[in-house]
């Protein structure tokens, strides 16, 4: 919730959400002829179809106040939907923009009387609720201003032309650092603990209670090469705190949670050992079935045509006259059509001929009703362990949303190490950090009261490139 003044003097409590199909009508009645010549012709429906992101600003009593809608690609024909980071670099080479970290704001309407504060509410939304973007850029014929709403928010950067006819655009840019910027990360100080126990007592009380009133300052003392405390700070004031350390009970991981997708957070060794012994054996032997399986299709075929001698088709016929005679014996059990003893005799005699045949006994049948349990093989890692763990962490809810941004500065504290992860009491409430984390599976016969979520250095990388793939 936020609170908008116009120059009026009127109040509205506003609040951001996505924008759904129901606000058409008032998205609609909000466009000005203005809107059309700096948007150019606007279809919303398509609009909000095609849209990476759209937000609406509405007030207490839901009545729609502004609209922006963002997609990944120019809002005029100046480039290539999926070729416009060339023609952007040359315009300005010091911004460092990628498709993972720009938008293009493709539409904003708003209320005359509040456009300006609904204009920086709805960028300081975006900014928050996507991590990764640092660019919003906005293009606009170079003839035409961007009025008194959208000048305060964008800055220009210069002109490109038009790639069907012969105009000029002008290309504007709003800065995160303008609206929701990203913390400074550094490793925590003594200093600092006036500024994070009251963040740490607005959430939990029991650290203090358990290790005295200065448990802070004393594991900021205690850092060295294996354990580190580093703070996220605003204007010089700290708002958030992590501790981490690089010994983490292997063994006990090993034991609870199926780790087998990364490597048992460990690095390669010659000695690891993967697979069951039966599952070593069957891969070894696949390659001599193949090998065999052409030879005995062969034979088979060879067996299916060898002749049949009279012997065997007197016994194939005595054992199937046999399996009938028990299976009338049978039905006329059930229906209880039994009642002389010739046909009780007759009944024994053939089911324990069959029985004899078939060479059924009762320890096979126990064998069949009660199988093994199978034993379910794990890994064995022997390498050197890859993870740091988080020990304590807290921030300010007001940055809760850039927790993220420690993970570049802990991954650097420790550049030997690939895994980052963190444990948490079972109904612990997801918070936005965890939720960039990937939650392990825990074994049948895990006794630890807690669950693991790991995260790969990997998940830093702000750019990928494809190419063709080579001999």
């Amino acid at each position: 919730m936020s609170v908008l003044t116009s120059p009026r003097g009127k109040v509205e409590v506003v609040h951001c959400r996505r924008t759904e199909s129901q606000d058409i009508y008032c998205i609609k009645s909000l466009i000005r002829k203005f809107t059309c010549k700096l948007f150019g012709k606007i279809n919303i429906i398509y609009l909000l179809e095609k849209a990476n992101l759209a937000v609406t600003l509405c007030n207490d009593k839901e009545e729609i106040m502004a609209q922006a809608t963002f997609l990944d690609y120019p809002n005029w024909n100046v480039a290539k939907q999926d070729d416009w980071v060339s023609v952007f670099r040359e315009l300005d080479s010091d911004i460092p923009c990628t498709p993972l970290n720009t938008l293009f704001m493709h539409l904003f309407v708003a209320v005359d009387e509040y456009s300006v504060g609904c204009c920086k509410e709805i960028l300081r939304t975006v900014y928050k609720v996507v991590p990764e973007l640092h660019f919003i850029f906005l293009i606009v014929p170079s003839y035409m201003s961007l009025g008194s709403t959208l000048v305060t928010v964008f800055d220009q950067v210069g002109n490109i032309p038009c790639l069907t006819y012969e105009e000029d655009f002008a290309v504007h840019i709003c800065h995160r650092h303008s609206h929701y910027p990203q913390l400074h990360i550094r490793k925590a100080r003594v200093e600092d603990h006036d500024d994070l126990m009251p963040i740490f007592m607005r959430y939990d009380t029991i650290l203090k209670e358990t290790y005295g009133e200065y448990f802070l300052a004393e594991l900021i003392e205690a850092q060295d090469e294996e354990n580190h405390a580093v703070v996220c700070e605003v204007e010089g004031t700290a708002v958030g705190f992590m501790s981490v350390c690089s010994r983490v009970n292997m063994q006990l991981l090993h034991e609870c949670f199926d780790l087998g997708p990364f490597h048992g957070l460990c690095f390669p060794h010659p000695d690891d050992v993967l697979e069951s012994p039966q599952e070593l054996s069957v891969r070894r032997s696949q390659d001599a079935e193949l090998r065999s399986s052409s030879q005995g299709s062969q034979k088979i075929v060879e067996e299916s045509q060898e002749p049949v001698f009279p012997d065997t088709m007197e016994n194939i016929q005595e054992n199937i006259a046999k399996e009938a005679a028990s299976e009338e014996a049978l039905t006329a059990v059930q229906s209880g059509n039994v009642s002389e003893p010739e046909d009780i005799e007759k009944l024994s005699d053939v089911s324990t001929g069959y029985a004899q045949d078939h060479h059924v006994s009762s320890r096979s049948l126990a064998s069949l009703l009660l199988p093994e349990e199978p034993v379910h093989f794990r890994p064995i890692y022997r390498g050197a362990s890859a993870a740091f763990c988080i020990q304590l962490f807290c921030i300010d809810e007001k940055y809760e949303a850039r927790s993220l941004d420690f993970m570049n500065f802990v991954f650097s504290l420790f550049s030997d190490k690939n895994f980052c992860v963190i444990s948490l009491p079972h109904l612990t409430p997801e918070f936005i950090l965890i939720q960039n984390f990937v939650k392990m599976v825990p074994f049948s016969t895990c006794t630890l009261e807690q669950d693991l979520y790991v995260f790969h250095r990997a998940g830093l990388l702000k750019n990928i490139c494809l190419g063709r793939s080579s001999q």
